[in-house]
Parts: C-alpha cells; sequence; structure tokens
C-alpha cells in the first residue's frame, strides 16, 4: 500500500474520487439537514466522493475540510465530520479528472457489508442510493483499508491519507 501522502506540484491541485473512513465512538442521534434524522451506532462509516474541482475543491482541500470539526454545514458528511463522537480515521482516494465516486460507491458497496443510513445521503447529485454508508461487518481499521485498497485498486494507483 502506498502510504505516501499525495502531493502535487506547487501551485496545483490534484483532482480524484476518495473515501473517507469515520468511527463514530458511542451511539448518536444526528440530523442531515433536510433529508432528516438518523440513529448511528457505534463503528465504522464510509463517505465516497469527488474532487475534481481546484483549491477548496481539490483533493488536498476537500480532504481538509472532512478532517476539520469547524465548518458550515454544506454536504451530508459535514454533520457526522462535525460531531465530536465521530473520528476522521483515514481516508483512500484515486487521483484522477475522470467521475469515478458512483463506481466506486457501488464497488466498495458490493465489496464490503454496508447498511445505507438515509436514502440519497451524500448522494444528491447523482442517483445512486447513498454515498455514506455504516459498515456492518466487524473489523478494525486495517482490516477496512485493506478492502479499500482493494477495490480503488481495479480503478487505479490509490494512496492512503
Amino acid at each position: 500500500m502506498n502510504l505516501d501522502p499525495i502531493c502535487a506540484s506547487e501551485g496545483e491541485s490534484m483532482r480524484g474520487t476518495y473515501t473517507v473512513i469515520l468511527k463514530c465512538k458511542e451511539p448518536i442521534r444526528i440530523r442531515f439537514g433536510r433529508l432528516g434524522r438518523a440513529n448511528l451506532p457505534t463503528g465504522y462509516y464510509l463517505y465516497t466522493g469527488s474532487a475534481l474541482g481546484r483549491g477548496a475543491v481539490s483533493l488536498e482541500g476537500r480532504l481538509a475540510r472532512h478532517k476539520r470539526r469547524s465548518k458550515r454545514m454544506k454536504w451530508h458528511v459535514d454533520y457526522l465530520t462535525s460531531n465530536s463522537k465521530c473520528q476522521f480515521k483515514r481516508a483512500i482516494c484515486l487521483v484522477s479528472s475522470d467521475r469515478l465516486e458512483c463506481k466506486i460507491n457501488d464497488s466498495l458497496s458490493t465489496k464490503l457489508k454496508v447498511q445505507p443510513i438515509l436514502a440519497h445521503l451524500g448522494a444528491a447529485d447523482c442517483g445512486c442510493r447513498t454515498h455514506l454508508v455504516r459498515v456492518s461487518q466487524r473489523s478494525g481499521l486495517a482490516n477496512l483499508l485493506a478492502q479499500l485498497w482493494t477495490v480503488y485498486s481495479l480503478f487505479g494507483n490509490p494512496h492512503l491519507v
């Protein structure tokens, strides 16, 4: 596995697809904007997104945003990443100018035992059922990363962040 951080040349922004691994340390009840409330048990959660722009909407910008607790609620995943009971653990990404988030999300959902939290959560701009899921299987972070790595490797050369 490539554990080196992704790097762009100075002044360039990286584009691609990523999956953020979050861990909720305690059960939480959370409101996801207009989509409604959900009860989330402890465990791992995955959010798959794309970052095809520059600056704040580049891979570096999106991942930095997901790591910050304090932010304006803009995306569904922000409700989790800003919650003190939920931790950003790692992310895996693929540098590409192609929009692969739906294909990767579908592959992850097939490979891993996951449960949707709410319909269209994190997937308001596509036809997918959801892009924010709970990992149902009991496994450690290392095993989860290995499974994500396997899926991402089908699409190119992944990086862990």
